[in-house]
């Protein structure tokens, strides 16, 4: 404690004099400007202009608005796998999901927990249906001992209401926070001896087809759709009812030996594989070396408690097991405390408790206090029996040159499976459960693939098969060779579901019934994907496109130049900017790269626009006072280089303008007119001085941005329906058909606009707009217009800052609505402004 306390004394020195240091840096910088007459001046009317730069910024903008889209983000525990569905519904009767079903025709996914760690409960613009409140016991039979649940419930949850019955889950995980439905669909197993997967205690399913049908499969009636529901992840539809078998709950007492790896496969048929009295085991394998293993073992038993609690308290404290996990996962230092210290500490205790308590097991105890850089992730290899003493060596090796952080590695053994088409036991195994920490960047995420590849290769050479919960990292010539029944699995996935609907990234990489054209040109083209929150936050952006345009439709209607409201544009722009940003800040992960653009943009725009503010209304308005109802040729000119540079940048990079011929064209400009000379020059000057700065300036942002970025994507692609009245023409170019469907590519920025309003005309149907399915609108109308949409998010209402008698309406709508919205805006005689295309 006393060296803690050093270390924040000096500390705190070094503070204090670094403040001393700078201070007195500023301090004699200070009195030598003040000291050069010649500097002061220039400095704080800079200090002044920066300081009242900041105040429009801070006096401008919306930050009192609250309104934000909804999270349709979805990810796993791992928070490795974020994937944006296209809607969620929480179903709590059969007729929900039935509806849901039918009222759709994209595809569909389904989740529970979200314990999968490798996208299996979701896809990209799915309808994605959450089972969690689908929650209810059907029916309990004491005499059979079985139980009907809807398959939304969780192990934790059925465990309540059996426990005093004294009955027990037969097959289950270790954990009780996963649902039925998610159990099933993964086939899972535990630590159970003498049993295999689950599906050796599933009796019936009821399943929800993707055709909105209600089938009942069991071993005599649609024996095939049960063999392929139960370890089908949800590919075949969503398993509403599940009737399972239950067993006794009884009295179990822990033991637990450590031995070399050498010995545990004949200690384990020795002592474990054929005693009726084993309930639980698992094998603890110790990292890094993979010598050493520790059998831990609950034995049936008439002795009395040693832990009364039925169940583990639902708000049990795991500060201190998620802590431990933290102090394993140091390194070989780690390890070694967990060996020879954690352990024989934590397995001193003679234990004896229900059999229910055992398995009553909280997540919570693996969460660590955040996930925003590291995380824990599992695999799972099955390796047959007689395979193990060979697999670990090739295990270990793969771990050890890719310097896997491997937390911990758990033996359970499992019987074989020969009912799911996807067997992972085709013979009896150990399932190896490996619990492991990673990065999250995508240098680690990388690196995980890559030794993941290489322990396929090892699992297969030993005839073994891996988990499919897991990230999907292996190749479609691995699944095939590990999962040789898929076949059969995906003919009949394919027959009850033959537009391949029900679907998740797990599915899509595996399922050869899910691969079109389309999916292969979407992975060629380099651009085809575009992040959906930069349709919200392109609003800001393009508010520097309309609002040069009004100031242009300004002088061209001969108002006054000074009397332009520029601190109105201002605020607009921030307004734009803190919507923006609320709206996107929960639905979507932060887009920093695009947030500090928009800052950039925004600070400059408030630099010029308070800078004209000052002169406008000071040296501006004096010459006003000399202006005649003739403008002077210049003046024409400068209205017109205003006019042609806000159409520029409608489709162009405002950088890109040529602004120095329009200063030598004003300059040239024969005078044949009347006019106010002192107010020609003035505006000459002005604009000399304006076109000259963004001359300079545009050149730098064109250096800074070619050396920065890459060049934007000029093309935006569609998924539309097949018909022949799209033509290709300079700005759409059709780039593969397939059936009803086909991709095309448009132009982006305006023409886009142009050409969505055309397609509007069209029989033409939009199903993916660069991979999203929603697309922010805007659109001008008359304050007292107003339309009636449905199924259409009015984001905001924004001002027209040189008409009142308009306002802006930005909206946010699904792909498919754009073109029958926008035809109804024109029916309506709505200006369709502009359509953020990402």
């Amino acid at each position: 404690m006393k060296k803690i306390y050093r270390l924040i004394q000096i500390l705190f020195v070094y503070f204090i004099k670094i403040i001393k240091f700078l201070y007195t840096r500023i301090k004699k910088s200070i009195r030598y400007i003040n000291s050069k007459k010649r500097l002061a001046i220039p400095f704080y009317s800079f200090l002044a202009f920066v300081i009242y730069i900041f105040l429009l910024i801070q006096f401008s903008g919306d930050p009192a608005f609250d309104k934000t889209l909804e999270n349709k983000t979805l990810n796993d525990v791992t928070k490795l796998n974020p994937i944006q569905v296209n809607k969620i519904i929480e179903p709590k009767t059969v007729n929900e999901i039935v509806s849901a079903i039918k009222n759709t025709t994209g595809p569909i996914s389904i989740g529970g927990g979200k314990y999968s760690m490798g996208g299996q409960t979701a896809f990209e613009n799915s309808l994605h249906i959450d089972m969690r409140l689908f929650n209810k016991i059907v029916n309990i039979d004491t005499t059979k001992k079985q139980i009907t649940v809807q398959a939304g419930i969780r192990w934790r949850d059925i465990q309540k209401v059996i426990d005093p019955l004294n009955l027990s889950i037969k097959i289950m995980q270790t954990y009780s926070n996963f649902t039925v439905g998610g159990a099933i669909s993964v086939n899972c197993h535990g630590r159970y001896i003498g049993h295999g997967p689950i599906i050796s205690s599933v009796l019936e399913l009821k399943i929800i087809t993707a055709n909105g049908d209600i089938i009942i499969a069991n071993r005599d009636v649609n024996q095939d759709v049960f063999n392929a529901a139960i370890g089908g992840y949800g590919g075949i539809g969503v398993i509403a009812e599940a009737t399972l078998q239950l067993v006794d709950n009884v009295k179990v007492e822990r033991f637990h030996e450590v031995m070399p790896i050498e010995d545990y496969k004949a200690y384990f048929d020795k002592n474990i594989r054929s005693n009726e009295n084993v309930v639980f085991q698992n094998g603890n394998l110790y990292p890094p070396k993979y010598d050493k293993i520790m059998s831990v073992s609950w034995q049936k038993t008439t002795k009395p408690l040693t832990d009364k609690d039925r169940l583990i308290p639902e708000d049990e404290n795991y500060w201190l097991e998620s802590h431990m996990a933290g102090v394993v996962s140091w390194g070989n230092s780690g390890k070694w405390i967990r060996e020879y210290t954690i352990d024989p500490l934590y397995y001193i205790p003679k234990t004896v408790r229900w059999r229910n308590k055992e398995a009553s097991y909280d997540v919570k105890e693996l969460e660590p206090s955040s996930r925003e850089k590291t995380t824990y992730v599992l695999q799972e290899y099955f390796i047959p029996v007689e395979n193990i003493k060979s697999f670990i060596p090739k295990m270990s090796a793969v771990f050890q040159n890719n310097k896997v952080n491997v937390i911990n590695v758990s033996l359970r053994h499992a019987l074989p499976d020969h009912e799911s088409y996807l067997s992972w036991a085709r013979k009896e195994v150990f399932a190896f459960v490996i619990y492991y920490k990673q990065g999250t960047n995508q240098e680690a995420k990388d690196l995980v693939k890559k030794w993941t590849l290489e322990m396929t290769d090892a699992i297969l050479s030993e005839n073994g098969t891996w988990y499919l919960p897991y990230q999907p990292h292996a190749t479609v010539e691995q699944f095939q060779k590990g999962y040789p029944d898929s076949n059969k699995y995906f003919e009949l996935k394919n027959k009850l579901d033959p537009n391949q609907r029900f679907t998740n990234k797990l599915l899509d990489k595996y399922n050869p019934y899910a691969k079109n054209i389309f999916a292969e040109e979407k992975k060629k083209t380099k651009d085809y994907f575009r992040a959906e929150e930069q349709t919200v936050l392109t609003v800001p952006e393009w508010y520097l496109v309309y609002n040069p345009k009004e100031y242009a439709n300004y002088l061209e209607s001969g108002k006054n130049p000074s009397d332009f409201p520029f601190y109105k544009s201002i605020d607009e722009y921030w307004k734009l900017y803190d919507r923006s940003l609320k709206l996107t800040s929960k639905a979507y992960p932060e887009n920093g790269e695009y947030k500090t653009m928009l800052q950039v943009i925004g600070v400059s725009m408030t630099m010029e626009y308070g800078a004209k503010i000052l002169y406008e209304n000071t040296i501006g308005r004096f010459f006003s006072l000399f202006a005649e109802e003739k403008s002077s040729e210049s003046e024409k000119v400068i209205i017109e280089a205003q006019k042609a540079y806000s159409d520029f940048i409608y489709q162009t990079a405002w950088y890109e303008f040529k602004f120095l011929p329009w200063i030598t064209k004003v300059w040239t400009a024969s005078e044949k007119s009347d006019h106010s000379i002192l107010r020609k020059w003035e505006r000459t000057f002005l604009f000399t001085i304006e076109f000259s700065f963004k001359a300079f300036y545009s050149q730098l942002i064109e250096w800074a941005a070619k050396s920065t970025y890459e060049t934007p994507a000029d093309k935006i692609y569609l998924i539309v329906s097949n018909v022949d009245s799209i033509k290709e023409s300079k700005d759409i170019k059709i780039i593969k058909r397939d059936r009803d469907k086909m991709m095309i590519a448009i132009t982006r920025w305006e023409v886009f606009t142009k050409k969505m309003i055309e397609l509007s005309k069209q029989d033409v149907k939009i199903f993916e707009i660069s991979g999203n399915d929603e697309i922010a609108v805007s659109t001008i109308m008359n304050k007292s217009q107003d339309i009636k949409l449905q199924d259409i998010k009015l984001l905001y209402q924004s001002r027209i800052v040189t008409d009142e008698k308009l306002k802006r309406i930005v909206y946010l709508l699904p792909v498919e609505k754009l073109l029958p919205f926008i035809k109804n805006l024109q029916s309506n005689n709505v200006t369709v402004e502009h359509v953020y295309d990402y």
